[in-house]
């Protein structure tokens, strides 16, 4: 039995409103602009991402392919979301958003030469991104047939309405760590159809929850009046109660310089060094004390309070308290709980003075993966690196030397030509084809790190 064409359609019309979703509908907050008297710290957008459960349904899309109507309407994802992402138009937008509310805007993007835009990135104090927790959508495909589920090839293009709440964090590039969160919302339109439909649509959104993050009193508190916002871990801090006190004085021994070739004590070395193992990375330390403290980098262990502590060899697994850190110079105090009776911690001299320019050098630690504890790489001292300033960061003293570092050394010793430590290993640096180690690497002065952390010698 032949239908007439027209019943399809008209069957089809019928279906059409049942793949409409309600979307919310969010407003821009009064903002408040930054007085032009004031200074405050420049921003940079880093990127938008999607946060939202695999397999949820933010909507629907609708193909109105024939005559306007609604023929097929099939749940919208995140997928869907994801390809309304574009994060270089999406900073043009914080950019341009914030900039009009009076903050102050790092624009690396309207830069052309590579050393303006390197020049305008280290002025950067905190990074802002976000993360889209929940959407809500109502997508047109307009010229644009859906087969099997997937968007076909046409003329046309995507018209509609977005919804989305985003959770924002603030990260202080000075102190390293995030000290702010907050959630705004935004909704977006577009009228007509274009092949680039999901992105403006994105824009538009995401515009309005920009200035809605411009308008947040604590956000603006803390860009135009200096006043830092409320701590948003205290919810999530660790309850536990701590073994040793934060402040507790802690004061190394004296040892005598060395003055035997490191090659002749490289198991001493290794013995001194040990594998730190936070949530879901690792990095390398080193005892400075009998008692069992331990230096290592902060952004090895992150926010954490308590570390996993593998010694050389594999032969203790121990849980070592974080005891101090010092978010700017990137060194953290350690200090193991429960020391065994039968570990014999070995230290190794201290040497507060830079090593020359040419001296040789040794990093120890665990490059790239747990397995890889106790590796020594060999280089000279390249240079030294007084109030150098790297990736955003305050000016610092750094040691800069040959020696190959990769991730998992971050924390680890480093020896002069007789064993003596003059250094902590903190930053890598790579060439950007296939990150390649480029073996110019920056060390923190030993003396430094122990004046930071408050430790007497």
């Amino acid at each position: 039995m032949r239908f007439p064409y027209i019943s399809i359609i008209a069957v089809f019309a019928l279906l059409g409103p049942f793949g409409c979703t309600p979307i919310p509908q969010a407003d821009f907050k009064q903002a408040t602009p930054v007085p032009e008297t004031t200074s405050p710290p420049p921003i940079m957008f880093s990127r938008l991402r999607v946060d939202i459960p695999v397999g949820s349904s933010i909507g629907t899309l609708n193909d109105n392919s024939v005559a306007g109507l609604s023929l097929f309407a099939v749940p919208a994802d995140r997928r869907m979301l994801q390809r309304g992402i574009d994060n270089t138009e999406l900073a043009r937008v914080f950019n341009d958003v914030l900039e009009g509310q009076g903050y102050d805007v790092v624009r690396h993007l309207d830069l052309t030469f590579d050393e303006e835009i390197e020049n305008e990135l280290l002025r950067t104090e905190y990074r802002v991104s976000g993360k889209i927790i929940d959407a809500k959508t109502n997508i047109h495909n307009q010229g644009r047939p859906i087969i099997g589920g997937s968007v076909g090839i046409g003329s046309g293009g995507y018209s509609g309405e977005l919804y989305v709440k985003v959770e924002w964090s603030v990260f202080d590039a000075l102190q390293r760590k995030t000290i702010y969160k907050t959630v705004t919302e935004g909704s977006g339109k577009h009228n007509d159809a274009n092949p680039d439909g999901l992105i403006l649509m994105t824009n538009a959104a995401f515009e309005m929850a920009v200035h809605n993050l411009g308008a947040d009193q604590d956000f603006y508190d803390l860009f135009a009046r200096g006043i830092q916002p409320p701590d948003w871990r205290k919810n999530k801090s660790d309850q536990r109660p701590l073994k040793f006190e934060s402040d507790e004085i802690v004061e190394l021994d004296v040892k005598p310089l060395s003055t035997t070739p490191f090659l002749q004590q490289t198991t001493k070395a290794q013995a001194s060094a040990v594998l730190v193992q936070g949530g879901a990375g690792h990095g390398s330390g080193f005892f400075i004390t009998e008692e069992g403290h331990i230096i290592t980098n902060q952004h090895v262990v992150g926010n954490a309070q308590r570390v996993r502590i593998v010694t050389s060899g594999k032969a203790e697994q121990l849980t070592a308290q974080v005891l101090r850190v010092d978010h700017q110079r990137d060194v953290a105090l350690l200090k193991i709980e429960n020391l065994p009776n039968n570990l014999s911690v070995q230290l190794q001299p201290i040497r507060l003075d830079w090593p020359k320019v040419g001296e040789d050098i040794y990093a120890l630690g665990a490059p790239k993966t747990p397995r890889l504890q106790d590796t020594i790489s060999r280089g000279i001292v390249s240079a030294h690196r007084p109030q150098y300033k790297q990736f955003g960061t305050q000016r610092q003293d750094f040691i800069q030397g040959d020696v190959p570092i990769h991730g998992g050394n971050s924390g680890g010793p480093l020896f002069d030509a007789y064993g003596n430590v003059v250094g902590i290993s903190v930053i890598g640096l790579y060439m950007h084809e296939g990150k390649r180690s480029s073996d110019l690497n920056l060390f923190i002065p030993i003396e430094d790190a122990l004046q930071k952390l408050q430790i007497s010698y």
